[in-house]
């Protein structure tokens, strides 16, 4: 006999929203695939901690960004999807030449961020579909240029709630390759680039 569902029930209290039995295939870039048996969109950091804080250990935590990348099988997905909002999509420059970015925020984006305040070496990023995110845990790159090559550090929330910040060597982050712990969700980085005239960018 089949197990039945997750249901929200089940899980922690949370800010965010969650929705049970969801389907993927509505939100992803291809327009395909199974149900979640719940979804989740964390308020915030401080929600997305608590919860997997909280969450019993035996249930299965997926985090999936805008599936630019990833087919969801028409079987769906066991336990739960986590899908970070707009929450987690501000762009931010934080310095001179630095931008921190949320993991949601489209790397083209952040690219056209990058330019328009004058920060080189960002604008591979325009020729990656996809969110920041994705660029972190493959570590994504076009044009010569690679995620690891400007990013200062990422700021993960781990299973046990807590926040983790980790370098691209921390990461040992190689070709297409990033060695994300096990579990952890990245929900933003910063990042670093040269100054140059916006119109030369």
């Amino acid at each position: 006999m089949a197990n039945p569902l997750l249901s929200p029930s089940e899980l922690p209290a949370v800010r965010g929203r969650y929705a049970a039995n969801a389907a993927l295939g509505a939100v992803g870039w291809f327009r395909a695939g199974g149900t979640a048996d719940v979804l989740f969109k964390p308020a915030d950091a401080e929600d997305l901690g608590q919860f997997m804080a909280q969450c019993p250990p035996d249930i299965p935590v997926t985090i999936l960004g805008v599936l630019s990348n990833t087919i969801v099988r028409d079987g769906g997905v066991a336990g739960v999807v986590i899908r970070l909002g707009r929450e987690f999509t501000q762009i931010e420059k934080r310095d001179e030449n630095a931008i921190y970015a949320g993991a949601a925020a489209l790397d083209l984006n952040v690219a056209n961020f990058a330019a328009e305040n004058g920060i080189d070496n960002l604008s591979f990023l325009s020729g990656v579909p996809g969110s920041i995110g994705g660029a972190i845990a493959m570590n994504a790159g076009a044009y010569g240029g690679e995620t690891k090559d400007v990013m200062q550090y990422t700021d993960f929330i781990t299973r046990q709630g807590e926040l983790l910040r980790l370098t691209p060597s921390d990461l040992t982050m190689a070709y297409r390759y990033s060695a994300v712990p096990k579990d952890a969700i990245a929900i933003g980085a910063m990042f670093a680039g040269v100054n140059a005239a916006p119109d030369k960018i």
